[in-house]
């Protein structure tokens, strides 16, 4: 069944308010963090898998800064789908990664 012209003007203007006039789905709008894991976690893996040239001065090796790496992606890959219902475990997971993630944030170039 086709939308009539007047239908379908008022379907685009009321999506175009609730993602706030940009080009988002609401659905990430709605929910920022699980669209911002979804970006993330290749990111990580790929610079995870980088021959990187150092790591951070507190790491001591670049073990330890892969370690954190996964660390990062482990959470973000819990984060990644709006609605997921996690234990006590994945909430550990999530909080210590998420805070690796807030303090090695700057270190995250090569």
């Amino acid at each position: 069944m086709s939308q009539s012209p007047k239908n379908k003007r008022v379907f685009d203007t009321l999506s175009l308010q609730l993602s706030h006039g940009h080009d988002f789905p609401i659905e990430d709008v709605w929910n920022t963090d699980n669209a911002i894991a979804r970006l993330l976690v290749p990111r990580l893996q790929a610079f995870k898998a980088f021959d990187k040239h150092g790591y951070p001065p507190n790491m001591g090796d670049m073990w330890k800064w892969n370690d954190t790496i996964q660390k990062m992606i482990d959470a973000l890959e819990l984060m990644k789908y709006a609605h997921t219902m996690h234990d006590k475990e994945d909430n550990k997971t999530i909080e210590q990664g998420l805070d690796l993630f807030h303090r090695y944030f700057q270190y995250l170039w090569d």
